[in-house]
């Protein structure tokens, strides 16, 4: 579970404005990924993804990758554009492997516990 601080920064233009839910397709554009990146990483079939992007069955593996974007948006102040580049950039956290690389081997884990572990040291 991530720090309590990165809900707080909630970016509603993630959810679909109608159902509320978080919303692969705007997750996709935001993260600057295809959709079938965002359907790899939460283990789904990406043409039922692209056709109901905000269905309740994805919320669960979407607040995943939301909870992970956010709190790397929150450690660049908010500037997404640094953020895209921390993505796409070789990390020596992470074996200098690109955070991106984990979203699209669909292998959360490791992004989970690296963000987790600079929230709680940025709280501190």
């Amino acid at each position: 579970m991530l720090a309590t601080s990165t809900l707080a920064s909630a970016d509603p233009a993630l959810f679909n404005p109608q159902s509320g839910r978080l919303d692969a397709s705007r997750i996709a554009s935001e993260i600057q990924l295809p959709v079938s990146t965002i359907a790899e990483a939460i283990g789904k079939k990406a043409p039922s993804v692209r056709k109901h992007p905000d269905a309740s069955s994805l919320q669960p593996e979407l607040r995943r990758v939301y909870r992970i974007w956010v709190a790397i948006v929150d450690l660049y102040a908010g500037n997404k554009k640094n953020a895209r580049i921390f993505l796409n950039a070789p990390n020596k956290h992470l074996q200098n492997q690109a955070p991106v690389e984990f979203i699209e081997n669909g292998d959360l884990k490791p992004l989970e516990a690296f963000v987790e572990a600079i929230s709680e040291r940025q709280s501190a």
